[in-house]
């Protein structure tokens, strides 16, 4: 069993971004902003991050575990600014809360148990220019969420100037972690393409007087 979802919960195709790494002689999936990816298959998961949070969350007890990767949906700085992370369950965390509860949910129903889970985080970047703080605001919520969750968190690596690689094994919780030092524009802009759409997309919802959860 292996699944990609996109945060509005629809599985996408699992085969898109799977490839063969020589170095670790095994298949790794590479995910995108906005889904996540849950697995009882002896592969990795990988991914890019900028601003975005990546958690790794796995039982240590059955071959299950996945990665996300979300980025809240600010609309601009003084969103930012006025956010309060004690209050994840707001609209303005929708996408974060979302990410978690999916990636958790899928992990129980294929047959995790909550209180064994444990979690790895990575990324809260300062690599958005004009909107640098929005990886610190990441930070927050998400160490405000697994406290407020219970969840174990056995290791992290947030914040920096820099973006960064993560190779997460979801069968033994090992991560691995590169500094991109030399991809910060290229992250950047990705991330700023990312949030645009995000804005577009919470407007919308707004409009129609819908949750996204």
């Amino acid at each position: 069993m292996h699944k990609i979802l996109e945060l509005t919960g629809c599985p996408i195709g699992a085969g898109a971004r799977r490839f063969y790494h020589p170095g670790k002689q095994m298949m790794m999936v590479k995910i995108q902003p906005g889904e996540v990816y849950v697995t009882n298959e002896r592969e990795l998961i990988s991914t890019g991050l900028g601003s975005c949070i990546s958690a790794c969350v796995w039982d240590p007890f059955v071959d299950l575990g996945g990665m996300n990767h979300f980025m809240l949906p600010f609309g601009d700085a003084d969103d930012i600014e006025g956010w309060d992370p004690t209050q994840w369950r707001s609209n303005a965390a929708r996408y974060g809360n979302y990410a978690m509860e999916l990636l958790i949910n899928t992990l129980i129903q294929q047959g995790a148990i909550k209180s064994r889970l444990r979690v790895k985080l990575f990324g809260g970047g300062t690599v958005m220019g004009k909107q640098a703080n929005v990886g610190e605001k990441n930070i927050e919520f998400i160490r405000n969420y697994i406290k407020s969750e219970g969840l174990t968190l056995v290791g992290e690596d947030l914040g920096s100037e820099f973006p960064r690689k993560v190779v997460f094994d979801p069968m033994t919780g090992k991560a691995w972690v590169k500094k991109l030092r030399g991809y910060r524009g290229e992250v950047e802009a990705e991330e700023s393409s990312y949030k645009r759409r995000l804005v577009n997309e919470a407007k919308r919802q707004d409009d129609d007087s819908a949750e996204l959860f």
